[in-house]
């Protein structure tokens, strides 16, 4: 991994991870070069942290795309936000020419704990978005969420919000309850209602 400039606090700073020619870790092979550029600090509002791919491959998959975090808070505003956006993201067999691409991008909003940075166990977040995508077989989706969700630190599971999802003509609704902390959510299609669970 290599760091430019490596001076403290002086930036835009790139860091690639290049795995050359190949590199095999955890029984996976690595090759080609992860590049991502930080504006500035990403605790301070305005600064962006932006990656994409330089012939990146893990096995037989070839990975593109532009991934951006942006701190998106408002100056002096008592609420942290960070805003991730996916572009043109892409999975490709190189053995089989088989793809998936996708986009979209996601706001995750600190909508309660944000006077107390050192003790997150009173942290709250909301999350609003949407994400669509499609692969070599004609199949499309998107996601949207309609309701945002709502994820507490101290929970494990989504406990509220709801999800509009398409699956080329087919629509359902997927909701995660009124807040109580439980694995349960629900999946309306086309008006038939089922319990799922969350793993």
């Amino acid at each position: 991994m290599t760091v430019t400039p490596k001076d403290k606090g002086v930036f835009p700073k790139t860091v690639v991870i290049d795995f050359g020619t190949g590199c095999t870790a955890r029984e996976h092979l690595r090759k080609g070069k992860i590049i991502t550029v930080y504006s500035g600090p990403l605790h301070k509002p305005g600064s962006t942290a932006v990656t994409t791919f330089d012939g990146y491959q893990v096995d037989s998959f070839k990975v593109g795309g532009k991934h951006t975090i942006l701190n998106s808070t408002e100056p002096g505003a008592n609420q942290r936000s960070f805003t991730r956006t996916v572009e043109n993201a892409r999975l490709t067999n190189v053995n089989t020419n088989f793809w998936r691409s996708w986009s979209g991008i996601l706001v995750m909003k600190q909508v309660e704990g944000n006077g107390t940075p050192f003790y997150p166990l009173d942290d709250i977040y909301q999350f609003t978005g949407s994400r669509k995508g499609e692969n070599a077989k004609g199949r499309s989706w998107s996601s949207t969420i309609v309701n945002p969700l709502v994820k507490a630190f101290t929970c494990r599971w989504i406990s509220k919000g709801t999800v509009e999802i398409r699956v080329n003509d087919t629509v359902g609704v997927l909701d995660f309850g009124n807040g109580a902390c439980d694995n349960t959510a629900t999946v309306t299609v086309n008006g038939v209602s089922r319990e799922i669970t969350l793993r």
